[in-house]
């Protein structure tokens, strides 16, 4: 087996184990731009991209929040983004590891 099937095997496997972590992430995003959509009198589309942008961290800034609450939330996502990204680059970090030592082993 060469590296990349691997590597997406350990990776699959450690994700599946971090899913309910990941799903809660998620769904904190989610419930976020419902919660901005009536805050800022968004349509809720709008509101789902503002926050999947800024818990991604890259913030376009087309869409600012105005309402300090919808600002804490905001920053609260961008909490939440670096969180998920944390998490994601360790179980590739994890994944490369196992798959390293896979190698080493045979």
């Amino acid at each position: 087996m060469n590296m990349l099937v691997r590597f997406s095997y350990h990776f699959s496997i450690i994700i599946w184990h971090l899913k309910s972590v990941l799903f809660s992430l998620f769904a904190l995003v989610v419930l976020s731009a419902g919660v901005i959509s009536k805050i800022e009198n968004l349509p809720y589309g709008d509101a789902l991209y503002f926050t999947f942008i800024t818990g991604l961290t890259v913030g376009y800034g087309d869409i600012a929040p105005k309402a300090p609450s919808a600002r804490l939330i905001a920053v609260l996502l961008g909490l939440i983004g670096i969180i998920f990204t944390g998490i994601i680059v360790a179980a590739a970090l994890r994944a490369i590891e196992k798959s390293l030592k896979d190698l080493n082993t045979n």
